[in-house]
């Protein structure tokens, strides 16, 4: 009898699945296992910066940002492009970024270079990180490409999933088998076939959510069709960002003179500045040499949200006075580029807080369980029928 078109599909599905978990099977596993130690991430990181705190001295008052430039100048190699991050707790030292180094702290009383207390763990999640990412190695090797498709397959085994996982025969018996765990099992066959629909079940939502989010991230097609479903193309990156230097380069940067460049406003007056248009800032991010007519100073305003807007002032450097201060980007963001945010912060459950980091790392857990019972059961389908056909009667 020819096999209805139901179950002819289901099959032709079903062994699409497996292969599929075969072939993806070592690097979802991979990025499985990051992605549970990943989970608290920044609240672990957070907890160890706290340690960074310095105590002020007496009734010491923290230094300006010109002195405090001067420290850093001196820490740093000559012109040395760098950026002085301010913060709205006077206790907190004073961060000097550059970009693909690491940050210098400085004591904001002294202007002493402190030891970030956070570096360890920082360099863990790094490592972590570069793992679930990019199998170790960087975003344009093998191995990045090898986690890029492994998740488009994982997407694709979540998806084919919930087809499979459907019962022929709705029935309470049939569903409990596929819904709740058993409390006791025939054999290792039935157990993992129970777990690996169980957690199939439970955690369906949250690993599709991870998938597709990782699929969008990993390709620039996938990052295009979230912008074109709300009529967006893809904004361009780059540009004149705030918190660079403004103006032709080669000019003389704050507080120096060259030439007929007479004296110009200094680091501090361009913070007072950029604080009186910032009431509610946090965190406030100054470039150590501001070269041209104007400046742009990044302020990080106070949120309860994943994510603080940014809002940038735009300065005159000869006398501080405003140019442009522009909308907190967050506000400014299209329909589009809120999506995009999402999927970036749905991945690891941060959109939802630490419920969602929660979800979101139990979700990761149940993938490498997934993983296991899925290759166990595809051995002994597979594989062991191999070995019992080898061997002599």
């Amino acid at each position: 009898m020819a096999a209805v078109p139901g179950s002819l599909f289901r099959r032709v599905l079903f062994w699409a699945h497996l292969g599929c978990g075969i072939t993806a099977g070592f690097f979802i596993l991979v990025m499985s296992v990051s992605g549970v130690l990943l989970t608290y991430e920044s609240q672990m990181v957070e907890a160890a910066a706290r340690r960074n705190l310095v105590a002020s001295p007496g009734s010491a008052m923290p230094l300006d940002a010109d002195r405090i430039a001067g420290f850093a100048r001196a820490a740093l190699p000559k012109d040395a492009r760098a950026s002085l991050v301010f913060e709205a707790n006077a206790a907190a030292p004073v961060a000097v970024t550059r970009v693909g180094e690491s940050t210098l702290l400085l004591d904001p009383f002294d202007g002493s270079v402190i030891e970030d207390a956070s570096i360890g763990r920082r360099e863990f999640f790094r490592v972590v990180e570069n793992w679930h990412r990019w199998l170790g190695g960087n975003s344009q090797g093998t191995g990045a490409k090898l986690i890029d498709y492994s998740n488009l397959l994982f997407l694709f085994l979540v998806v084919s999933g919930i087809y499979i996982w459907l019962p022929q025969v709705w029935r309470w018996r049939n569903l409990r088998g596929l819904m709740l765990f058993q409390k006791s099992y025939v054999n290792a066959k039935v157990r993992d076939f129970n777990w690996h629909h169980v957690f199939s079940f439970w955690m369906l939502l949250p690993l599709f959510v991870i998938s597709l989010s990782g699929v969008v991230m990993s390709f620039a097609w996938a990052n295009r069709l979230v912008y074109a479903a709300y009529g967006e193309a893809v904004p361009e990156r780059g540009g004149q960002q705030g918190g660079g230097t403004g103006g032709a380069g080669g000019a003389a940067p704050v507080g120096a003179t060259r030439g007929d460049v007479s004296e110009r406003a200094s680091l501090e007056s361009l913070r007072q500045a950029a604080m009186a248009q910032t009431p509610d800032w946090n965190k406030m991010t100054i470039p150590l040499i501001v070269r041209g007519e104007r400046v742009g100073i990044t302020a990080e305003l106070k949120t309860s949200e994943r994510r603080p807007p940014r809002q940038t002032v735009t300065l005159s450097t000869v006398d501080a006075s405003v140019i442009r201060v522009q909308a907190p980007q967050q506000n400014a963001q299209t329909p589009g580029q809120r999506a995009r945010s999402w999927m970036r912060f749905a991945h690891t459950g941060e959109q939802y807080g630490i419920i969602g980091q929660t979800i979101a790392g139990i979700a990761s857990l149940a993938a490498c369980f997934l993983v296991y019972t899925g290759l166990a059961l595809a051995w002994r389908r597979l594989i062991r029928p191999l070995f019992r056909n080898a061997t002599p009667a």
